[in-house]
C-alpha cells in the first residue's frame, strides 16, 4: 500500500524537503480541513534496522514531548516497508528563511530564543540532546490567533544522554556546532546551549559564529562581540558569547541559564504576552484578607473582650459576696 493510500483521508499536496535520512511532505487532511506534514524515512535507508529504530525513536520522543514548542506526532505507521510520522506542519517556515531578509532585531531575537529555549529544556527534562540545533530545525507555525511559534524538530541525530557516553559519531552542522562535539564521546545539555547561542548570534548579527569545517573546531576561539556589528548593550554580548565558549565548563551550565541571562540583558525585547496570549502574571505572594472582612474580624475580637470583661467584673463581685 502506498503513502497516501495508507494514510487515508489525506492526500499529498506537495515535498516540503528532503534529507540524506528522510523526506518531508505536505498532506491535506480533508475531514478536519487543516494541513500536517508526514515524515518519511528515506528508500535506500528502510532496510537498515539501526535506522529505522533511530526514526521511530525521533518518532516516540516528540511524541511524549508534548510541548507547543516542540514538533508534535500525531500518527506512525509504515508504507511499502517505509516507515513514515505525521506531524505538525509549519506553516510559516523555518528561522532560517528570516535570514533571506538578513539579520534580526533584538525584539525579534529573543522571543525566538525564548520559545526554541521552552522546547529544548523538555527535551533535555526527558534526558534527550539534540545536538544539531540550527536555524533549518527551529520551525515557525501560526498559532489560533496568526500569531508566531517556535518549534524545535528533526531530532534525527539526538540521543538519550545515558546512551551518549558510548556514541563517537560526530553529528551537526559545524556553523553552530560545539566544539566537544568534534572528537566524539560523551556530549550533554550544553551543546545544545551552544548551538542555540550560535542561532541567537548569527539571527543578530547576520554573521555565523564560526566557519570552517569540523576540523576547525579543535581550535576554535570566540567570535567578536554581537555589539561589533549591531548596536547591542555589553549584557547582550557576554550573555551570547559565554554560551559560545569553546570550552564547555566555561558555557551556561544549561538552556534555563542561558534564556535567563539574555532576557535580563534586553529585557526591553522580552514579550509582554504569552504564546497563549495571556500577560505572564506574577508570583503569587501571601493571601492578603479583604477590606470587607476586617469588620467580622474586629467585631469578633470586641466580643471576645467584652465576653472576659463580664466575666472578670462576675468573678469580682462573687469574691466580695464570700
Amino acid at each position: 500500500m502506498s503513502l497516501p493510500e495508507r494514510l487515508g483521508r489525506l492526500h499529498r499536496v506537495d515535498r516540503l524537503g528532503v534529507g540524506g535520512f528522510s523526506s518531508v511532505w505536505l498532506f491535506r487532511d480533508d475531514e478536519l480541513r487543516s494541513d500536517v506534514a508526514v515524515k518519511a524515512l528515506a528508500d535506500n535507508w528502510s532496510q537498515r534496522e539501526d535506522i529505522r529504530e533511530r526514526f521511530l525513536e525521533e518518532a516516540r520522543i516528540l511524541r511524549a514531548s508534548d510541548s507547543d514548542h516542540v514538533v508534535r506526532v500525531y500518527d506512525i505507521g509504515e508504507a511499502d516497508g517505509t516507515p513514515y510520522f505525521v506531524m505538525t506542519y509549519a506553516d510559516r517556515g523555518t528561522v532560517a528563511d528570516l535570514l533571506t531578509e538578513g539579520r534580526l532585531p533584538l525584539e525579534r531575537v529573543v522571543p525566538i530564543v525564548m520559545q526554541a529555549g521552552d522546547g529544548l529544556a523538555v527535551l533535555h527534562a526527558r534526558g534527550v540532546v539534540h545536538r544539531d540545533i540550527k536555524p533549518q530545525n527551529l520551525l515557525l507555525a501560526s498559532d489560533g490567533l496568526g500569531r508566531e511559534r517556535v518549534m524545535v524538530a528533526d531530532l534525527g541525530v539526538a540521543k538519550a544522554l545515558i546512551h551518549a557516553s558510548g556514541l563517537t559519531q560526530v553529528v551537526g552542522t559545524p556553523a553552530y556546532m560545539a566544539p566537544e562535539q568534534a572528537i566524539g564521546g560523551g556530549i550533554d545539555e550544553r551543546a545544545d546551549v551552544h548551538g542555540l547561542a550560535a542561532v541567537a548570534y548569527h539571527l543578530l548579527t547576520g554573521h555565523v559564529a564560526r566557519s570552517g569545517g569540523v576540523r576547525d573546531l579543535t581550535t576554535a576561539k570566540l567570535p567578536p562581540p554581537p555589539s561589533a556589528f549591531v548596536e547591542v548593550s555589553p549584557d547582550v554580548d557576554e550573555a551570547i558569547l559565554r554560551g559560545l565558549e569553546p570550552d564547555r565548563d566555561d558555557r551556561w551550565p544549561d538552556i534555563a541559564s542561558f534564556v535567563e541571562a539574555l532576557t535580563a540583558a534586553a529585557p526591553e525585547a522580552v514579550p509582554t504576552t504569552t504564546v497563549l496570549g495571556l500577560r505572564p502574571q506574577p508570583p503569587a505572594g501571601p493571601r492578603r484578607r479583604p477590606s470587607s472582612e476586617l469588620p467580622a474580624v474586629l467585631l469578633a475580637v470586641l466580643c471576645l473582650v467584652v465576653a472576659l470583661a463580664m466575666f472578670g467584673a462576675s468573678y469580682a463581685v462573687v469574691s466580695m459576696l464570700e
